[in-house]
């Protein structure tokens, strides 16, 4: 039993350890779809599985608080690839206290799209 806490506890921190990478596997990155995203703190978000109703981040740390979040609740038709800050033609602003990320802070990027399944990717800039 030991080992494997050990071997956990080294798995955690290499993964805590890496900064600009995504986060796969275990709660990093699930959903119907594939997330990708770029690097830097204005990161591009990109899926490949049609257009969105909303594109939403938090941070890992608190999940009840949306920093930005972008949506067409109208037409549903945010369409890939979505760069953080910037608001997609026909889509309106709906959470905005983070346009450009904090380096190193581990963030959760989701998307909704219009025929209802959903993805997210965490990813730290």
């Amino acid at each position: 039993m030991w080992k494997r806490t050990l071997a956990l506890v080294g798995a955690l921190m290499i993964t805590t350890s890496c900064t600009g990478d995504l986060l796969d596997g275990g709660d990093g990155s699930g959903g119907d779809f594939a997330v990708s995203v770029s690097g830097g703190t204005q990161p591009t978000y990109s899926w490949s599985a049609g257009p969105a109703f909303e594109v939403s981040l938090v941070r890992t740390a608190d999940q009840t608080v949306v920093v930005w979040r972008v949506s067409d609740v109208v037409n549903r038709d945010i369409r890939s690839p979505v760069r953080q800050g910037v608001v997609p033609q026909g889509a309106t602003e709906t959470a905005a206290s983070e346009r450009v990320l904090t380096a190193g802070v581990t963030y959760r990027v989701s998307i909704r799209l219009a025929d209802g399944s959903s993805a997210f990717q965490e990813f730290r800039p």
